[in-house]
């Protein structure tokens, strides 16, 4: 992966920013002299990315620089994701020119990946690579803890405040503090019917990114909060809204004190390493690739400043965005490039329980194929696993019938090392198998093919099941659900799953796989 930036030509003409440029230089160029000299005999050019550490993904960067040569040539970008293997490709979509002493300036917004590498380039030129370090977006909530009070207790009818930190350091989080927006609006809103949000108020972050919200709760009892930095689109940067973990705080009855007091089953923890797991590497083939699915409908894949309610990044057919739903703890954003359903705040002790989901709306298909890249990190033992599951589920609320016209894609203890697949239908019947795999240090491609008279699962790219049966298919519109499935209030051991793209396509290119290992069959109750 090339050097973060030079600046041997820039250098000349800057002057009040000298000094800083220099200091930029020393920390993101080493080899110094020795390296400029090395990209001289390569016949490198020059680029500089301001502004270079703090910055979020979305926010508009400024790329400055020359190839080398002179005259005017178009250019482009290139990235590299910096992993074994990766090689250099063209940014899609991008396109400049320089001025006739090869020199250029433009505007990009900024990747969400960490540590990739951009370049610009145009035949026969190409300029020193520029590595990237975003920091993430994310947002803290307390109240002021009151005399005679536990942290986070209230009293019932008397105003309390939220405090809002748009900025947080916290441990274990080097890709924090964001820089503060002052002016971002920022949401309040209470959990209700379970996992749903309903909206109390807005306010604005402060100079730092700090806001308050003042409530009063009239009821004893847990309530639930949580709040969203909305969309920023000011001065160029296209960044999506980030909503915070739930907060929950007890309204304390003055004259009956352990009224609506929530029971929580804790569990003992014991970290599994320092961040959960091995560093990830790549898994295998994808089932589109090999079977010649084409272009894809729709592909989500979290490469800039998008929100959980963004379009496809690409595709023929760009609709759709995910609805998020908490009933515990977790919280579903995005992370370094992939979405995120993330069962708490705290990687270690207690604060894991219930189920966190992101449901696909928008572009469901009653046949079609889907595919998703599909990741686990666990960062403890000592508690029960959750179950990282990947469903296609029916888009109407008519046609769910309680779960009996789910698929099962994938559903994998986070722990284990089996993958559940199968099918149920709203007749009673039901095809299951388990198959082997272990993603604990990987991200694996995850996939299905639903076809009119079969159902075909596969696991990068290589068919692991197949179920031929026109009863077995829902025929009713379908779409993904991606959940950490917890059990109720009982503690769990902290848990990530992770997917950097889901994609979705029609049976229209390449060929439909019918052949494969079965399922079992069998029947089951399927009343509510």
């Amino acid at each position: 992966m090339g050097t973060r930036g030079t600046r041997s030509r820039l250098a000349v003409g800057l002057t009040a920013c000298a000094a800083l440029v220099g200091t930029m230089l020393a920390t993101t160029a080493p080899g110094g002299a020795a390296a400029e000299d090395r990209r001289a005999q390569r016949g490198l050019g020059d680029l500089l990315v301001t502004p270079g550490s703090s910055y979020v993904a979305g926010q508009q960067l400024t790329f400055e620089g020359d190839l080398g040569v002179n005259g005017v040539r178009t250019i482009h970008l290139e990235q590299n994701m910096g992993r074994i293997g990766d090689t250099w490709g063209v940014i899609e979509g991008f396109r400049a020119k320089t001025k006739s002493d090869g020199s250029f300036r433009f505007t990009y917004p900024a990747p969400s990946m960490i540590d990739i590498s951009m370049r610009v380039a145009a035949p026969g030129a190409v300029t020193s690579s520029w590595r990237f370090e975003p920091k993430a977006q994310d947002l803290t909530l307390a109240t002021p803890k009151l005399p005679g009070l536990d942290p986070n207790e209230v009293l019932m009818g008397v105003p309390f405040t939220i405090l809002v930190d748009t900025t947080p350091t916290l441990v274990g989080r080097p890709d924090l503090p964001p820089p503060p927006l002052p002016g971002r609006k920022l949401t309040l809103q209470r959990r209700v019917n379970g996992d749903a949000w309903e909206t109390l108020a807005t306010s604005v972050t402060g100079l730092l990114g700090n806001g308050t919200f003042l409530q009063t709760v009239t009821e004893p009892g847990p309530v639930t909060y949580r709040v969203r930095e909305e969309d920023w689109n000011l001065g160029g940067d296209r960044i999506g809204w980030y909503p915070s973990f739930p907060f929950t705080i007890r309204v304390v009855d003055p004259l009956d004190p352990d009224a609506g007091r929530p029971r929580i089953d804790t569990a003992p923890s014991h970290p599994v390493g320092r961040d959960g797991q091995a560093p990830t590497t790549r898994g295998g083939q994808t089932a589109a690739k090999i079977n010649k699915w084409g272009v894809s409908l729709w592909d989500f894949a979290w490469a800039y400043g998008e929100s959980l309610t963004s379009k496809p990044a690409r595709g023929t057919d760009r609709r759709g965005w995910w609805l998020d739903a908490s009933d515990g703890t977790g919280r579903t954003a995005k992370l370094n490039g992939q979405i995120v359903l993330d069962s708490g705040r705290n990687f270690r002790g207690d604060g894991d329980y219930g189920t966190t989901r992101a449901t696909l709306h928008g572009n469901p298909a009653t046949y079609g194929r889907w595919e998703t890249a599909f990741r686990i990190k666990r960062f403890e033992t000592g508690a029960d696993d959750y179950h990282a599951v990947l469903e296609l589920v029916p888009d109407r609320a008519s046609d769910y019938r309680c779960g009996t016209r789910n698929i099962t894609v994938a559903d994998i203890d986070a722990g284990g090392k089996t993958l559940d697949i199968g099918v149920r239908t709203a007749q009673g019947l039901q095809w299951k198998a388990t198959r082997g795999i272990d993603i604990g240090t990987r991200s694996a491609a995850i996939g299905i093919e639903l076809g009119k008279r079969h159902i075909t699962w596969f696991v990068d790219g290589k068919t692991v099941g197949v179920v031929r049966s026109r009863t077995a298919v829902p025929r009713v519109p379908m779409t993904l659900r991606l959940s950490l499935v917890g059990k109720g209030t009982q503690e769990m051991n902290h848990t990530q799953l992770l997917s950097d793209w889901e994609r979705g396509w029609s049976l229209d290119r390449g060929k439909q796989v019918t052949k494969g290992a079965p399922l079992k069959k069998s029947s089951y109750d399927a009343g509510c």
